[in-house]
């Protein structure tokens, strides 16, 4: 099998040749070890290491020319200590919506930021944001999937250029901040149902692009939700009915799958996810998380792929040979019976050692054969 056939082959439920190994590259580490971090310099850290690329900066958006009076701008700004500071305001008819998001702020590790003014700063403010979301859902019309086609053809069968698409409830809380948004939730409940149905049929412009790629893997960003540590009715209130209309849409067309990207603690959320009928979960954090990959895999794992559980603190602190036990492990507690990808249990960190990935890739290699 290809490398690309074995991972579709376990995100199908079916038992391949062979484990499918995909460490969640992504921009910061491809950015330290080859100073650049599109897709394809993620695809080609990936070749280094002797992996399958699945994640990685991939998305779909719409080419679209503003009305007249709406519109956005932009500024950036150096800071004294070197962080980047862009300015972003989104103009409307109805107020703007403007935040402030810093760069750099950590040394050696340029591409994290962080939001320290959100767009919507006050209850009031969501209204704006709503009348936003109704425009640009007229407006997508036009998906630009050219990056995605792309990298579909680049990769061919040595990769899975999938395509990330951020949860409701992440592009919510992208708006106003975590701890306000889920105040809002209690304080005003009516409203928030309102702008969730509304940023839902934007949604569904971006899952029905995703659609219409070449893509045929599609990982649904819930970790906003499951990182909130919400209760099992909290959840299935606010991101259940979302998450059931994401995998029934994407279940629609023939040869295209949909998991869930989660951190956090997840145990009492997971019947929630499974019984959406999901093809894949990950990440199974090992430190922060609260559900062991062999329990996960007994209880879920003729449901559903199973992804993750590799301890990322490995590969940035430890040995080779804790490298290759760290393997060995996740083989043991999630390769039987197929339906399995190993996979880190979040992003591979700017300073993890090149080495340690390759250990993980060749103890795979030599162990992970069915």
């Amino acid at each position: 099998m290809t490398p690309k056939q074995r991972f579709l082959t376990a995100v199908a439920g079916g038992t391949p040749d062979a484990v499918a190994v995909s460490p969640l590259i992504h921009a910061r580490f491809a950015h330290r070890l080859i100073s650049a971090y599109g897709w394809r310099d993620v695809y080609r850290v990936h070749r280094l290491i002797g992996t399958v690329h699945f994640r990685g900066p991939l998305g779909v958006g719409f080419d679209f020319e503003w009305p007249e009076g709406w519109g956005d701008d932009d500024s950036l700004e150096l800071g004294e200590d070197g962080r980047v500071i862009r300015q972003h305001t989104v103009r409307t008819p109805f107020g703007d919506l403007s935040s402030t998001y810093v760069n750099n702020l950590i040394p050696g590790d340029p591409l994290v930021g962080k939001y320290v003014v959100y767009p919507v700063k006050e209850p009031e403010q969501w209204t704006v944001y709503q009348r936003l979301t109704e425009k640009l859902t007229e407006l997508a019309v036009r998906p630009d999937l050219e990056g995605v086609r792309q990298a579909h053809r680049v990769m061919g069968e040595e990769g899975v250029p999938s395509v990330g698409v951020g949860s409701v409830f992440g592009r919510l809380g992208n708006q106003r901040g975590m701890a306000e948004l889920l105040l809002d939730l209690y304080d005003h409940p009516s409203l928030i149902a309102s702008v969730y149905d509304t940023t839902w049929q934007y949604q569904e412009r971006v899952l029905q692009a995703f659609l219409d790629s070449p893509s045929e893997v599609c990982f649904y960003d819930i970790c906003w939700a499951t990182g909130a540590r919400m209760g099992p009715k909290l959840f299935e209130k606010w991101v259940g009915p979302e998450i059931r209309r994401a995998v029934e849409l994407v279940h629609r067309r023939p040869g295209k799958y949909v998991g869930f990207y989660t951190l956090g603690r997840i145990r009492e959320l997971l019947p929630v996810m499974v019984d959406t009928g999901v093809d894949f979960i990950e990440t199974f954090e090992p430190n922060e998380g609260d559900i062991t990959l062999a329990e996960a895999k007994r209880l879920y794992g003729k449901r559903t792929c199973l992804m993750g559980n590799f301890d990322c603190l490995v590969l940035a602190r430890g040995s080779r040979e804790e490298a290759r036990q760290e393997t060995l492990r996740c083989l043991q507690e999630g390769m039987d019976g197929g339906g399995y990808v190993l996979v880190t249990a979040d992003e591979v960190p700017a300073d993890a050692r090149l080495d340690n990935l390759k250990v993980m890739a060749e103890t795979a290699d030599r162990h992970g054969h069915y």
